[in-house]
């Protein structure tokens, strides 16, 4: 039985998907496409043209191994990355391949666990159906086992967790957006797909990723240069906006978007690469200065720190300090660390001011918007505290031009050094350009160390001295 089969079968997938398919024509002629089925009608044969830049009769007859969706929000996404890991699973007849006692995993992968648990839902709300209900052995914290000897494993932005099993197919959900939040344990896209392509080898599973487009780098962006509108090319790449791909979405929801923020709109919606958005950071500037295995110096007499510190109001954000001292033209990192909410603000600045005494600091500076009690918090414990004279993308642009000629050491700290390389350089309009931590992500850290790494490099002026 084909996908599209068992999209249409109300004993099967159609149950989840719903019986009135007029909206989901778009996904059907996708699924088509990756699948070799024929698309023969004129309307579908338009939309497969239209998304993939390709003569429909060139497709390969036999569908694609790898697929790359790239479509706006509200698109359906997710709840397609569900139906396809369902059928891949149950219905596509890979137990065949599998050893006694050997079960095959088709993994969803997500960015964060927030997107892995709208996946999972879906996935639940399939084995709820008449004759998948009948498959499924039990749900389990990360996936569901499966009778036939299949398991779906919902996993969470990790690249390390792939190695070792055995796919028999992986959907990948917003493939786009690893690495862009703290939460993501794959760096980037690029790491998670050659931690996957191998363990599909054996079985010649499929790949099916399915994301909005985001910046232009990574391994679905080369996807997209090499594949899309490419008469040979071997990866299925379809870019299609939201209206598009779910033609029930209202337009003035993208009007409206549009309005407020056109590049993210665009993005968002349209289907479009960001072209407002770059790398800020690089691992390759950034590895030469980390210093192995070092997570942390303690104090040395004699040293004279400084420190910097970015709070919160304990709910949303991270709180986070940086100590560094200068050794000849380096700023040397000694300390960072962070504290993640919820936390009581008053008690984590008393913490914070143990380690700044530990270090001989009675004076922290911080960011320009923090509220007044930071600064009586901190008087409290006896530490002057001092704004920052600039935002912190004034304090990354300050940085950059530190890190690339060498003058800072790093602690070994993997959140550190992932907050780091994920910050991305954004045109606004009229040209000014903004440093920030990507969509959902966190840049607490690197926004300390940024700051404490501008006050240290800053040369001391000592009032009426001759030189």
């Amino acid at each position: 039985m084909n996908i599209i089969e068992a999209i249409k079968d109300p004993q099967l997938l159609g149950s989840f998907i719903g019986t009135d398919l007029a909206s989901w024509q778009p996904w059907l002629a996708a699924l088509r496409t990756l699948y070799g089925l024929p698309v023969v009608n004129r309307t579908a044969r338009h939309i497969v043209a239209d998304c993939t830049g390709r003569n429909v009769n060139t497709l390969p007859p036999g569908g694609f191994d790898a697929a790359l969706f790239l479509t706006g929000r509200r698109s359906g996404k997710s709840r397609i990355a569900a139906t396809v890991a369902a059928y891949e699973a149950v219905l596509a007849g890979h137990y065949t391949r599998l050893a006694p006692g050997e079960r095959g995993v088709v993994p969803v992968v997500a960015p964060t666990m927030a997107q892995g648990r709208i996946v999972r839902d879906y996935c639940r709300a399939i084995f709820e159906t008449p004759l998948f209900k009948r498959e499924l052995e039990r749900e389990t914290k990360s996936g569901f086992s499966l009778r036939c000897g299949t398991r779906i494993e919902i996993l969470a932005g990790d690249y390390r967790t792939i190695r070792g099993y055995t796919l028999l197919a992986a959907v990948v959900d917003e493939a786009c957006f690893f690495g862009t939040d703290a939460e993501t344990r794959s760096r980037t896209d690029t790491e998670l797909m050659r931690a996957i392509r191998p363990a599909l080898a054996t079985t010649g599973g499929k790949l099916v990723c399915i994301s909005s487009p985001y910046a232009r780098k990574g391994w679905c962006w080369q996807q997209y240069v090499r594949h899309h509108a490419n008469p040979k090319g071997q990866v299925l790449v379809w870019n299609a906006s939201s209206r598009t791909m779910n033609p029930t979405l209202p337009e003035h929801v993208v009007v409206t978007a549009l309005a407020e923020d056109k590049h993210a709109a665009r993005s968002e919606y349209l289907g479009e690469w960001r072209d407002d958005v770059a790398d800020y950071i690089t691992r390759a500037v950034l590895d030469p200065l980390v210093i192995e295995g070092c997570s942390e110096r303690m104090p040395r007499k004699g040293t004279k720190y400084t420190a910097f510190v970015d709070m919160s109001g304990g709910r949303g954000d991270d709180a986070a300090l940086a100590i560094a001292h200068k050794e000849q033209q380096n700023v040397v990192i000694d300390y960072a660390r962070s504290w993640s909410p919820p936390f009581n603000p008053s008690a984590v600045v008393d913490a914070m001011a143990v380690d700044l005494r530990r270090y001989g600091c009675r004076r922290v500076t911080g960011d320009n918007y923090a509220a007044e009690f930071v600064s009586s918090a901190f008087t409290r414990n006896g530490i002057r505290y001092k704004r920052a004279e600039q935002p912190k993308s004034g304090l990354y642009t300050e940085l950059l031009p530190l890190l690339c000629s060498g003058c800072v050491e790093l602690l070994d700290q993997a959140k550190l050094l992932d907050q780091l390389a994920s910050l991305e350089r954004r045109t606004r309009a009229g040209g000014k350009d903004i440093i920030d931590h990507p969509r959902g992500g966190h840049d607490d850290l690197a926004n300390v160390v940024a700051g404490v790494a501008a006050v240290t490099s800053k040369p001391v002026r000592l009032v009426g001295a001759m030189f």
